[in-house]
């Protein structure tokens, strides 16, 4: 399974590290390049276009700033919705809220996507040394499949439906 990942910043680039070093299969695509060189000399492979990633990956995980950057990428114009093959996985990284990543989550189904989300505790130092708590919420079926996925980046706890991971954290 070659997994996608978008958003290579501080906390991205560390976890995409995790998940070379376990062995996994990454397509990576950021703003700039240059964020991805040393993921690059790592094995991972770079692409130009959210189209590509999507096209080459049966799941694609974003860690971005925030909800406006999310909701560009993912249900933009020419948004990863547009692209996913149907029963593709989406995961979200990102801290939002739950009302967002439930809208997501119906409109991914619409697609026939499968959505959850798993946003973060921890730091950076966390990131690098595969010590982040997420938060993953959404279909248990799915979160279970996932979990083995996400594991080289820290602990997963499955918090329950879609939007509770991210109400876990604003708890």
């Amino acid at each position: 399974m070659k997994i996608g990942f978008i958003g290579l910043g501080r906390m991205g680039n560390p976890m995409v590290v995790n998940l070379l070093a376990a062995g996994s299969k990454v397509v990576i695509h950021d703003l700039t390049r240059e964020d991805a060189s040393n993921l690059e000399q790592q094995g991972a492979e770079w692409v130009d276009t959210v189209k590509e990633i999507a096209s080459l990956c049966d799941v694609v995980i974003t860690c971005l700033p925030g909800q406006q950057q999310v909701d560009e990428l993912v249900l933009g114009e020419d948004g990863l919705f547009n692209h996913l093959a149907e029963g593709s996985i989406f995961i979200d990284m990102s801290t939002t809220s739950a009302a967002a990543i439930q809208r997501l989550g119906v409109e991914g189904a619409k697609r026939g996507l499968r959505v959850m989300e798993a946003p973060f505790e921890g730091h950076i130092g966390n990131a690098r040394e595969a010590s982040l708590i997420m938060h993953a919420a959404g279909d248990d079926e799915l979160v279970g499949e996932m979990e083995a996925t996400l594991q080289p980046l820290g602990e997963v706890r499955n918090e329950g439906a879609l939007g509770c991971g991210n109400n876990s954290l604003a708890a």
